[in-house]
């Protein structure tokens, strides 16, 4: 089974002062290296989702060999993103994550993967039922179908997109536990807050 990742890079960090999220460092590499370089062992290809060429001739500087996409709609939020990267892909599923979750750990992806194998798609899932539809295993085709029809009924909300999805297979955050014990995983950056929040933790190294 060919396995494809799809990394949402498009958004233009409104919420943090207009940066690139993806070119934030941790230590010495940018989120967007980091997360290419979790996924490389257990993905055949990385697909980045962007939204114009100029972000493109920017990241390239910064990694190789991947596959990058542009988005056919714009103003639809990530959903314009995962529709042209899963249209992209090669591989029956894909890990769709955002850009600005730089603690990923290649267990708990290779995990979904496998979980997912015979559904529609393989979610984390909060004791509280909070979902992470953007850390998470699609069936290709299953996901077009319902991405495709969200966007012409102008419905962007990711998590209600997939909630279209007939036979999801929901993960609890227990069981990725056993692999990410502080499920640093989920951890993403939005706002200023949550960046000064890592710097404080001593986790984040600017520069």
């Amino acid at each position: 089974m060919q396995r494809s990742a799809l990394i949402l890079a498009g958004g233009k960090g409104t919420r943090l002062g207009e940066q690139e999220k993806a070119l934030l460092t941790l230590k010495d590499k940018t989120f967007l290296e980091k997360t290419v370089d979790v996924l490389r062992p257990v993905v055949d290809e990385v697909i980045i989702s962007i939204r114009d060429q100029s972000q493109q001739k920017i990241f390239s500087g910064f990694v190789k060999d991947v596959i990058f996409t542009c988005d056919k709609y714009q103003g639809k939020g990530p959903l314009a993103g995962i529709l042209e990267g899963m249209r992209k892909a090669s591989g029956n599923y894909i890990f769709v994550v955002a850009c600005d979750m730089p603690f990923l750990q290649h267990d708990v992806i290779d995990l979904l993967f496998k979980e997912a194998v015979g559904h529609d798609a393989a979610v984390p899932i909060w004791e509280d039922g909070r979902k992470e539809p953007l850390h998470a295993v699609y069936n290709r085709e299953q996901l077009i179908s319902v991405v495709e029809r969200s966007i012409l009924m102008a419905d962007h909300r990711v998590l209600a997109t997939v909630s279209q999805l007939h036979d999801v297979r929901y993960i609890s955050v227990e069981m990725i536990r056993l692999m990410d014990r502080e499920l640093m995983s989920f951890i993403n950056i939005n706002t200023p807050l949550d960046l000064e929040q890592i710097i404080r933790k001593g986790v984040y190294q600017n520069g």
